[in-house]
């Protein structure tokens, strides 16, 4: 019969017998099979047991949408959302489930019915928003959930999205942790677990931990794509709901300053041009700003997550022209979303600017949205148009835009509305026309109080 000999160990005079070779490989194999077999069948029940869990926190929302501030949509949408604290009622959700604009809100837990939800905080920078639900009517089965503040999960981390894809109530999804990116302005996690329409607000779980370590936000919007999607970290999230819980502002910082694009990926937050005034915070062009505190910042995100709660005491790590500095001083918080307001008349929606460098721009007004088979529409104004004058009065806020038009409506006369538009052609930059046109409808919309934190413990 033939033999081999094993040369793995030091045993010269042994010699192992081909058939008894055969028979411990086969039970070495059949032994790392059932192995295999019963990591697989203890990791498929730890998912089932995670998701399993994810019903009793995660919420369906539903928003109706009348009048849309610019970014905004007119109409009735779904998504996610996932039960926070159960003693102020409080639900994370992404801003743009709820909608930035004044809205109608409902919540529905797994098997019940929907009740009303109220706004209680929306983010003027991360796509997040928290709403509140009578904590009374939050049933026995429903419990808040254990969200992973301590940081980042690693490229690789098994996770999983539970939402509402397509309609498709309390799905579950699995991928992994694809990357991190700020190539959209905050810090992003990325993932291949399918997220799509409906998945938007709910939450991202470790598949290891079961504890919710992102908020489903958004999808890469390309035929040719394959599961590029995005979701808030918790680490930044939880940021703003202890801020909130401790009653103090959580908003970030009416930061108007234009940072330089990281085309070379050198990660490094360069000042392009500061409109801060000096009795805030004294940042200079080209300013490489490398840490807030003794937290380090690479990107807009990190900047903004470290300067939250700190907007009076803020400390600035700088290089300037080679040297590190310090640079300190004070911002002021971001205006509040639920504060916001326009002017709504014969269809038309007026609101202000907001933009970072809204110093460049000499008009403070423009139409946020036209209501199609209104008056406004068919005086063909357009989304974007600017307002520079009411019946030849400047206008400079939206007090003095309601003041002149509630004017021309109780002498129920028409207004003479100078507009202002991004002209098609090559001469030039704008065209102008003036618009004449009954005021039907009036009324300011927006600038409610958002609701306190309560302390029903």
């Amino acid at each position: 019969m033939g033999f081999v000999i094993d040369f793995t160990f030091p045993l010269p005079s042994k010699i192992i017998h081909q058939d008894r070779l055969m028979k411990t490989a086969h039970a070495l194999l059949f032994s790392t099979i059932f192995a295999s077999l019963a990591w697989i069948s203890s990791a498929s029940a730890e998912d089932e047991t995670i998701f399993k869990e994810a019903l009793k926190y995660t919420v369906k929302i539903e928003t109706r949408v009348e009048i849309p501030f610019e970014g905004d949509k007119k109409g009735f949408s779904t998504g996610a959302g996932f039960l926070l604290d159960t003693s102020h009622g409080w639900i994370m959700t992404n801003a743009h489930v709820v909608s930035r604009s004044p809205s109608h809100v409902s919540v529905a837990f797994h098997g019940e019915r929907f009740q009303p939800a109220e706004k209680v905080y929306i983010d003027p920078y991360l796509d997040m928003a928290i709403i509140r639900i009578d904590p009374q009517s939050i049933s026995p089965k429903a419990k808040s959930v254990t969200p992973d503040c301590s940081g980042l999960p690693e490229i690789g981390h098994s996770i999983g999205a539970f939402g509402h894809p397509w309609k498709f109530s309390f799905t579950g999804t699995r991928g992994i942790i694809s990357g991190m990116t700020s190539q959209m302005g905050g810090q992003l996690l990325q993932t291949d677990a399918p997220i799509n329409p409906g998945n938007s607000g709910g939450p991202l779980i470790s598949m290891k931990t079961g504890r919710v370590v992102g908020m489903n936000t958004a999808t890469l919007d390309r035929d040719d794509d394959q599961n590029t999607n995005f979701a808030e970290p918790m680490k930044f999230l939880c940021r703003i709901y202890d801020l909130l819980k401790q009653g103090q502002d959580p908003s970030p910082p009416d930061l108007t300053v234009m940072f330089k694009e990281d085309l070379d990926d050198r990660r490094q937050l360069v000042v392009a041009k500061s409109y801060l005034t000096e009795n805030l915070l004294a940042l200079r062009e080209d300013d490489v700003i490398t840490a807030v505190g003794d937290y380090p910042v690479k990107n807009e995100g990190q900047l903004i997550h470290a300067l939250r709660g700190n907007l009076d005491r803020a400390v600035l790590q700088v290089l300037r022209n080679g040297k590190e500095i310090v640079v300190q001083g004070k911002l002021n918080p971001a205006q509040l979303i639920t504060h916001r307001q326009g002017v709504f008349v014969s269809g038309l929606l007026f609101a202000q600017l907001n933009y970072r460098d809204r110093s460049e721009i000499d008009f403070p007004l423009r139409v946020n949205y036209v209501e199609p088979g209104s008056i406004g529409e068919s005086k063909r104004i357009k989304n974007w148009d600017r307002l520079m004058t009411v019946d030849g009065q400047p206008i400079t806020s939206l007090k003095q835009l309601y003041y002149y038009l509630k004017k021309g409506h109780e002498s129920n006369r028409n207004v003479v509305v100078k507009m202002r538009h991004i002209s098609r052609r090559s001469d030039r930059i704008y065209n102008y026309k003036d618009v004449s046109f009954q005021v039907e409808h009036l009324e300011m919309i927006g600038g409610k109080e958002p609701l306190q934190p309560k302390n029903n413990t």
